[in-house]
């Protein structure tokens, strides 16, 4: 009995080594693979960054150059022409707006990721929403001759949100619509009534589409389809994420349904003033599925 001990004590401790050993082997391996993760955000965040910086230097600056060569031909009057001055003195107002826009996108990105960004909800109607917005953004559609569509039900309920941040919404959905439509393309907003106790508000275009990871990029803040130094399109990035956000934080969702080649849909949701939500709004950010076309 006592030789049986000392074999069975020997190979008790053989076999406490080689647990420890292989306990020791499993923490090396988790903290390669924490360390390699690591590293793989680090070197995300850094090309995250670079293409932040080299967006912003670029939309920064032309609103900057255009405020300032158009201001220094009025101080020097250079231009004299009541006319001019009319026209040179519209230049310099649009490009304020367009930089001011800029900065207060970054300042919404910037609360929302701090936990900032509130919203303050109210009975509102959605029509005189949708109006205030479609006239915001026509002047935009008309340069490229682009039909905007507007089909809000006549007894539409009234919707339980922030009035200046849902228009915030429809304003950031309509203008990237009308920005990657062709000339000459149809943009649709549609609202309807969802059966769980929310409002449905679409933006369809017929734009060139995104594919799953392009829908990815899209909903990163400052990510951008076309981005880097040779995009097309001017813009920040952070139109759909602050949407995102602003809807979540009434209580709703946003969703996008989006095909290469045929268009984007993208729809949120918002609770109605008549009554609580009976179930949550459904989900999925990153839907990829063919939308309707336009007619």
């Amino acid at each position: 009995m006592r030789g049986f001990g000392k074999s069975w004590f020997r190979e008790g401790s053989l076999l406490a080594e080689f647990g420890e050993s292989m306990g020791q082997g499993v923490r090396q391996q988790k903290q390669a693979l924490a360390l390699n993760a690591a590293k793989v955000d680090a070197e995300l965040a850094s090309k995250a960054k670079s293409e932040f910086i080299a967006n912003m230097s670029h939309e920064l600056r032309t609103p900057l150059n255009a405020i300032i060569g158009f201001s220094d031909m009025l101080a020097t009057k250079t231009v004299t022409g009541e006319e001019k001055v009319i026209q040179y003195s519209a230049y310099i107002k649009q490009a304020a707006e367009h930089l001011l826009a800029l900065i207060n996108g970054i300042l919404d990105v910037s609360k929302i990721q701090a936990g900032k960004l509130s919203v303050d909800p109210e009975p509102i109607s959605l029509a005189h929403v949708i109006e205030s917005c479609l006239l915001i953004t026509d002047a935009k559609a008309k340069e490229k001759n682009i039909t905007v569509d507007s089909i809000v039900p006549e007894k539409m309920p009234m919707l339980l949100a922030d009035p200046l941040r849902l228009k915030q919404i429809i304003i950031n959905l309509l203008g990237n619509a009308v920005k990657f439509t062709p000339e000459w393309g149809k943009v649709r907003l549609e609202a309807s009534v969802h059966t769980a106790g929310f409002a449905t508000i679409s933006v369809s275009d017929n734009g060139p589409g995104m594919d799953a990871d392009e829908v990815d990029t899209a909903m990163s803040p400052f990510g951008q389809v076309d981005s880097g130094f040779n995009k097309k399109h001017e813009g920040t990035g952070l139109g759909l994420p602050i949407a995102l956000a602003l809807a979540r934080l009434h209580g709703g969702d946003l969703q996008i349904h989006s095909t290469k080649g045929v268009g984007t849909r993208v729809s949120i949701f918002i609770p109605l003033a008549a009554a609580a939500p009976s179930a949550p709004p459904p989900s999925g950010t990153h839907l990829h599925q063919e939308p309707r076309r336009l007619s």
